[in-house]
């Protein structure tokens, strides 16, 4: 293999940089609404989108032409614009398990502050946890994984040996780090005979998940505790526990007690669903390309405390709180997917 020359080099480093335009040219379009309009209205102009959302056309005009560029919008030579095909689901249709339009304000709303802070942090060792973003960063995480819950309500957890028929017959379920409860919300709404419980240490995500929750009328099926260092404030068994995207923000030191508690709570015959990112093990892993996500995740977050589990962790880990793995699996771009049971 030939040794890359800087001009070589140079172009890796410059599709980077490119890529930090677009991911701000994105933002703005998910923020302002054009991406959605133009999914109503194929075949609009920048005169007819800048008038339809009050916006300054000069600015529209080159917003447009740059997402044509970049492949998110198509225009013919009048200037009739579409979405490239797939980005109506993308970036305009947020109930759709692709939508990817959140996770990108996630980016540049709070990830970019916090990663032009990094020369700081790194001189202090000082944390900034999740929680210490506030109330609206948790309820933009949980739009952001608004898509991973419609995978898992729709596909993945039918989809387990004899959950499909408790699901409609009704069953018992936690979710352990639920957040602002977009995922017992959508599973309540997807299977209404169960009965739903969530725990989470951050209190400001709690108070979104109550009002949600009192929003969506399910109050008597959905409720949410506060956890604390010493357990979960519940009475199992629950048929089905889940972690979705939480587990690596689990201090290492607590993980050994969060699953004891979910093998304590879980039913003989029940689930326990993990959605997270596992780290790479060794060096020579660190270039594939399915371990993209969870080395910028480890990267973004490394500020947060937050430390991704290798493999042999999970691994480890699991066995320890008597687990026994019955599938290790990949969703979306690099997400990794264990169920397991206890080991009878």
């Amino acid at each position: 293999m030939s040794t890359p020359t800087p001009r070589e080099q140079l172009a890796r480093l410059l599709t980077y940089t490119r890529g930090f335009r677009a991911t701000y040219l994105v933002s703005t379009g998910v923020k302002l609404g054009t991406f959605r309009k133009i999914a109503e209205v194929p075949g609009t102009t920048p005169e007819a989108l800048a008038a339809d959302l009050g916006l300054h056309l000069p600015y529209v005009l080159v917003w447009c032409k740059t997402a044509c560029a970049l492949g998110f919008l198509e225009a013919d030579d009048a200037g009739h614009l579409t979405l490239a095909p797939g980005f109506d689901q993308i970036l305009a249709d947020p109930t759709s398990p692709w939508y990817y339009g959140a996770a990108v304000g996630l980016l540049v709303e709070y990830e970019a502050d916090d990663l032009a802070r990094h020369p700081d942090f790194f001189k202090s060792g000082t944390v900034h946890p999740f929680q210490s973003h506030g109330r609206a960063f948790s309820e933009q995480v949980g739009n952001a994984t608004a898509g991973l819950h419609t995978v898992l309500v729709r596909r993945t957890l039918p989809a387990l040996p004899g959950m499909e028929e408790r699901l409609h017959r009704g069953l018992r379920a936690l979710d352990v780090g639920c957040g602002c409860g977009g995922f017992i919300l959508a599973l309540a709404r997807a299977f209404p005979g169960g009965r739903y419980t969530g725990v989470d240490v951050d209190r400001r995500a709690l108070a979104s998940a109550r009002k949600a929750i009192r929003a969506s009328g399910l109050s008597r099926r959905i409720s949410v505790k506060a956890a604390g260092t010493d357990g979960f404030p519940v009475k199992g068994p629950f048929d089905l526990i889940t972690l979705v995207q939480v587990f690596h923000e689990i201090r290492p030191e607590l993980r050994p007690m969060v699953l004891s508690e979910c093998a304590r709570h879980i039913a003989p015959d029940g689930w326990l669903v993990i959605l997270d990112e596992t780290y790479p093990s060794s060096w020579t892993e660190l270039r594939q390309p399915e371990n993209w996500r969870p080395i910028l995740t480890a990267y973004t977050e490394l500020t947060w405390g937050n430390v991704l589990p290798t493999r042999s962790d999970q691994d480890a880990l699991l066995a320890a709180a008597g687990f026994v793995i019955r599938e290790r699996g990949v969703v979306g771009d690099g997400f990794t997917l264990l169920t397991a049971q206890k080991n009878s």
